[in-house]
């Protein structure tokens, strides 16, 4: 029941910041820059949900996936910086 429920979180939270990020496009056509950091890290949040599932359903060896998790996190994050540093300058 426990593995049901983490995964029906883990849907809900990629259909929120999927539906969430629609009217932040469309505001951030505004050129708010506040709706330009939320539209980032809406994003990455989105990309990152998708891809630990993706993760969880195919690599079946728990250490390879965290590890994997580990880099792509460590990645984001350098990525987010540099799609902010592009935004604000």
């Amino acid at each position: 029941m426990k593995a049901h429920r983490e995964t029906l979180g883990h849907w809900l939270l990629q259909r929120m910041t999927a539906a969430s990020l629609i009217p932040t496009i469309l505001i951030s056509n505004v050129s708010i820059p506040t709706c330009l950091i939320l539209l980032n890290i809406l994003l990455f949040w989105h990309i990152h949900v998708g891809i630990e599932e993706i993760l969880t359903d195919y690599v079946h060896h728990e250490i390879t996936r965290n590890w994997i998790l580990i880099l792509f996190r460590v990645f984001c994050l350098i990525i987010i910086k540099y799609v902010f540093l592009f935004f604000v300058f």
